[in-house]
């Protein structure tokens, strides 16, 4: 029986900074992918019981969270169904405003974790 592997999608700059960090720490790269993904999961989990996180869009706009509206995003589980996910995708590939497209790729990375 074969194991495929999920790899994640990464940029050229983000890809050559897991070579980086693989070479520092003598480690391979599904290592330092790893621990990135477990660095992510304990900072949502501080943010879940902290007070206020501070985040950026990539549209550039800071938002303020408060806990309960950390806890109420965590609570609803809001992965959205493969059909839901295609429409958000038709949206984003017919999207011509930038601002836009980033908010329709947020939602869709927001809808495909679940976050």
């Amino acid at each position: 029986m074969s194991t495929s592997r999920i790899q994640p999608v990464l940029t050229k700059g983000e890809s050559d900074l897991v070579d980086q960090v693989a070479e520092l720490t003598h480690t391979k790269r599904t290592e330092v992918i790893k621990n990135a993904l477990g660095v992510y999961h304990w900072f949502v989990r501080q943010a879940l019981t902290g007070a206020r996180v501070i985040a950026r869009k990539p549209t550039g706009e800071e938002v303020s969270l408060e806990t309960r509206e950390l806890a109420s995003l965590e609570g609803k589980g809001n992965k959205l169904s493969p059909e839901e996910l295609g429409l958000l995708a038709k949206k984003l590939a017919a999207a011509k405003d930038p601002l836009e497209a980033a908010r329709l790729k947020e939602r869709l990375t927001r809808g495909f974790y679940g976050i």
